[in-house]
């Protein structure tokens, strides 16, 4: 029953004629292939699908095949992997064709691990992030940094040894000198 409960909350509502719609994605070897379904009241002569990439890149639109009872779905190719969003054309049997509002793939239920551009959510702060991302190459140059002030500190640590040993023999040399009555630089 609970499965039931949460694949409901799954449904997405839309503004009449359109109910309400879900779609999945799997990705292919050329991009993504989806499968959309929208629940539509009246009776359309054609449903389609239609969708935007980034940078408003309209991809060609899809007829839905109809399922009976308002039930619309089909599969849709899609050559890019990417959250892009999708609406819905109603054309009914005379008069104009109704369009949906855009709706994002996560919006319809899509599991947003599946995007390339898109690091998956994650509930694990200590998760490490992969080098290619912003966050992790904030991490590589942090790395960076911190090597470069241990290699300077571990300088300075050396130059001031010698520095001090410098000055320790010295001062052995003259207190030696000074036991033996002699000045160290009189000639």
């Amino acid at each position: 029953m609970l499965s039931v409960i949460a694949a409901l909350f799954l449904l997405l509502p839309l503004s009449s004629p359109f109910v309400e719609a879900t779609a999945t994605a799997a990705s292919v070897d050329d991009g993504m292939r989806l499968e959309v379904f929208v629940d539509v009241e009246g009776t359309p002569t054609a449903v389609l699908v239609r969708g935007l990439g980034a940078g408003n890149l309209e991809l060609p639109p899809v007829a839905l095949a109809d399922r009976g009872e308002g039930r619309w779905e089909g599969i849709v190719d899609v050559p890019i992997v990417e959250n892009i969003r999708l609406g819905f054309e109603f054309i009914p049997i005379q008069g104009e064709a109704l369009v949906s509002d855009l709706y994002t793939l996560t919006d319809l239920g899509v599991d947003r691990a599946i995007f390339a551009g898109d690091p998956p959510s994650r509930d694990d702060d200590d998760a490490e992030d992969p080098p290619g991302t912003p966050q992790g190459r904030r991490w590589g140059w942090l790395g960076l940094a911190a090597g470069a002030a241990a290699l300077t500190l571990i300088a300075l640590w050396t130059i001031l040894g010698i520095r001090r040993s410098g000055d320790e023999e010295e001062a052995t040399e003259t207190a030696s000198d000074a036991d033996l009555g002699t000045s160290p630089d009189v000639d």
